[in-house]
C-alpha cells in the first residue's frame, strides 16, 4: 500500500526508524515518570506488562539449584506465589511461607544458608497492612540475600521510595492505584544489583550492532537489561500519564485515599455482625471485613448486584475487600455501608 503525498508530509506518517524513535521516546517518558514517582533514576526502571511479569523477571534473575530455598509470606497474592511454587516444580526449590503477622524478626528466623531470595509484598493485599519492608530488606542485605517486592498494592496507594526500602527488585503495575492502562508495569532494579536479565532480546543489548555470530554481546548495565523487545507505545504513554498525574497529586492524594478508607471503616465498624480485618487507623485505601453468616464470595456477589464493586479474598483469609480511591464520594461509601448492613 502506497502512502499519499499528504500523509507522507503530515505528522502522522512514521516509517522505519521514525516509528522506532517515537516508540523509544514514549518508553523513555514512561520510565522517567514511573522512576520519579518511586524516587528512582530512569535507568533503574524497566518497563513490563504488569506486576506478575515483573515478579517472574525477578525470580528468573536467580540461578536456581535443587535444594535452594525462597522465603515469602502465606498471604501473598498468586502473582507472587505462583512464580515461587513454579521454582519448586522446575528446580526442587523449597518455598518457605511465613504466616502473619509479618515481622522482620520472623523473616530473619526463617532464613538459612540455603535461602536464595526473599519475595514478598509491600502492602498485604488481603488486609491493606503495610509490611516492615525496610527492616526486612536490611537484614536480607546483611546476609547477601536478594529481595524481590510485589508493589501491586503500594505504588499510588502509599508513599513509595523504592531505593530507600533497600529492595533489590521492586515490581508494580499501572492499572491499579495509578488508574492507568492494563498491560503496562515496571520493575525497579537496584543500581548495583548484579543479576542477569531473565528476559533478553534486542532491547536488552546495550549495542545491538555488537551482537556477533558467536553470541557475544553486552547487556544494558541498568534495569533495561530486563526489557526484551517491542512494547505498545500507546500503553506506555498511558502509563506515563498516570504516573505523572499521581506524582502531581503527591501526598495530598495519598492522604485523600487513606481518609476515605478510614471513613468507610468507621461506618462498617458500626454495622452489627461486621468485623474489620484491616489496620486502624487506615494505612492504605484497602478496607477488608467479614460479615457474620455470609461467606466473602456470597457477600461480594450480592453487593455487585447492588452495583458495588468489591472483591472477596480467598482462603486463608476469606475477607470482603473494598478499595477506596479519590473518586469515591462519602455518599457512595455510606451507601456501601448500608448495603453491607442489608446482608
Amino acid at each position: 500500500m502506497r502512502a499519499t503525498d499528504d500523509l507522507i508530509s503530515g505528522p502522522a506518517y512514521l516509517e522505519g526508524a521514525g516509528l522506532y524513535a517515537r516508540q523509544a521516546e514514549t518508553n523513555a517518558r514512561a520510565r522517567e515518570a514511573t522512576a520519579r514517582l518511586i524516587g528512582a533514576a530512569p535507568g533503574d526502571v524497566a518497563l513490563t506488562q504488569n506486576t506478575t511479569h515483573g515478579m517472574n523477571l525477578g525470580v528468573g534473575a536467580v540461578d536456581w539449584q535443587e535444594g535452594d530455598e525462597v522465603v515469602s509470606t502465606s498471604t501473598e497474592h498468586p502473582g507472587c506465589l505462583a512464580p515461587l511454587h513454579n521454582l519448586s516444580r522446575r528446580f526442587g526449590v523449597e518455598v518457605r511461607l511465613i504466616p502473619p503477622p509479618i515481622t522482620a524478626e520472623k523473616i530473619k528466623a526463617s532464613l538459612t544458608p540455603k535461602t536464595r531470595l526473599v519475595a514478598l509484598s509491600h502492602v498485604d493485599w488481603t488486609t491493606g497492612e503495610v509490611l516492615p519492608l525496610t527492616e526486612i530488606c536490611a537484614l536480607a542485605r546483611e546476609l547477601d540475600i536478594p529481595t524481590l517486592v510485589d508493589g501491586a498494592q503500594s505504588v499510588g496507594n502509599i508513599p513509595v521510595d523504592a531505593p530507600a526500602t533497600g529492595a533489590d527488585m521492586y515490581a508494580f503495575t499501572g492499572h491499579k492505584w495509578l488508574l492507568g492502562p492494563e498491560g503496562m508495569g515496571a520493575l525497579y532494579v537496584r543500581p548495583d544489583f548484579d543479576a542477569p536479565g531473565a528476559n533478553t532480546g534486542y532491547l536488552s543489548i546495550e549495542d545491538p550492532k555488537s551482537f556477533d555470530a558467536e553470541g557475544n554481546y553486552d547487556l544494558h548495565p541498568g534495569a533495561r537489561r530486563f526489557e526484551a523487545s517491542t512494547m505498545s507505545p500507546v500503553l506506555a504513554a498511558g502509563f506515563a500519564a498516570a504516573a505523572e498525574a499521581a506524582y502531581e497529586r503527591g501526598e495530598a492524594g495519598l492522604e485523600g485515599i487513606r481518609r476515605r478508607a478510614e471513613f468507610l471503616a468507621d461506618l462498617l465498624e458500626k454495622v452489627p455482625g461486621v468485623t474489620l480485618r484491616s489496620p486502624r487507623p487506615a494505612q492504605t485505601g484497602l478496607v477488608s471485613f467479614e460479615v457474620a453468616g455470609v461467606t466473602a464470595n456470597d457477600a461480594a456477589e450480592r453487593l455487585l448486584r447492588e452495583r458495588f464493586v468489591v472483591r472477596y479474598i480467598p482462603d486463608p483469609n476469606p475477607y470482603v475487600r473494598a478499595s477506596t480511591h479519590l473518586f469515591n464520594t462519602e455518599e457512595e461509601l455510606e451507601a456501601l455501608a448500608r448495603a453491607v448492613s442489608g446482608l
